[in-house]
């Protein structure tokens, strides 16, 4: 778990543990205090890399039929979802406005599910429970459950809290993903289950300020179209999980990578430190832990 410095000039990242949450603290790089709250950032999900699969042909201006690459598809399909999210933005600012409430912002859901991300009635269901767990939707793909949804009053707080009730029954009913939104913002979680069920964020959608390239993308990848294709979102999830922090400071501590180091070192300074000496440099002038 981390935080973040509140300074915007600074933005100092530290790893901390549960208990310091709510806290207060000082930056040892710029001596500012702010409150201990954690920090998930963004992941980046430019790179989407459409499946190695055919394209359906086309009719082309000359009446020969041609075949798009899935990358022509892909993008196409990104255009049409950014024409899609500017047209409804307005209605839901009105909404958000007016504080519509839960009944209101259903509505506008509805109608982005199937506008934007290219739901048909058929694949949304709602309000289904199981096993004493509710979930307000659940989106199909090829006759398969794959996105369950919490659902919230347009411009209500999204904390990761609220999303139990999707993820819950996700778990139970084996379904990877779930969505919290309150039709401006869109959060995407990954479901693992074990010993206890876990939730991860994967990427956040903000419409208050308009839609940009990377969130297009991110919508995609949670449309229809996306979620048809095999493996996408995993893939994606899969690169997020990977390069999330405390990976990449689980893999620089490990005894290989700090071998490494101080062999690297070694040549450069003339100098040998002990691996011991190097963790700990590591851990209090780098990751600052």
């Amino acid at each position: 778990m981390f935080t973040i410095c509140t300074n915007g000039d600074c933005s100092q990242q530290y790893r901390i543990k549960l208990e310091m949450l709510g806290s207060m603290a000082r930056c040892k790089k710029c001596n500012n205090v702010f409150n201990i709250e954690e920090y998930v950032q963004r992941p980046k999900v430019f790179d989407l890399e459409p499946p190695d699969e055919e394209a359906p042909e086309e009719d082309s201006p000359e009446g020969n039929k041609q075949r798009r690459s899935p990358k022509e598809v892909m993008e196409q399909h990104i255009e049409r979802i950014k024409t899609e999210v500017n047209e409804i933005i307005p209605r839901l600012n009105l909404s958000y406005e007016k504080k519509g409430n839960e009944s209101d912002t259903r509505l506008l859901i509805n109608k982005m599910l199937q506008n934007i991300l290219g739901y048909k009635i058929e694949d949304i269901k709602t309000e289904q429970k199981i096993e004493g767990r509710r979930a307000d939707y659940v989106l199909t793909v090829k006759g398969e459950d794959a996105l369950v949804i919490e659902a919230k009053k347009i411009g209500m707080s999204l904390r990761e809290r609220q999303i139990f009730q999707a993820t819950s029954y996700g778990a139970y009913a084996g379904i990877k993903w779930a969505l919290l939104t309150n039709a401006l913002v869109w959060q995407l979680y990954h479901i693992s289950t074990g010993d206890k069920i876990e939730t991860d964020l994967v990427f956040t959608i903000d419409l208050m300020d308009g839609l940009d390239d990377e969130e297009a993308r991110c919508f995609y990848l949670i449309s229809k179209h996306g979620m048809s294709r095999k493996n996408l979102l995993k893939n994606v999830w899969r690169k997020i999980s990977t390069l999330c922090s405390d990976n990449i400071v689980s893999a620089i501590l490990t005894d290989e990578v700090i071998a490494k180091i101080r062999t690297t070192l070694t040549k450069q300074t003339g100098y040998r430190v002990t691996d011991d000496d190097l963790r700990t440099a590591i851990e209090e002038n780098i990751l600052q832990l």
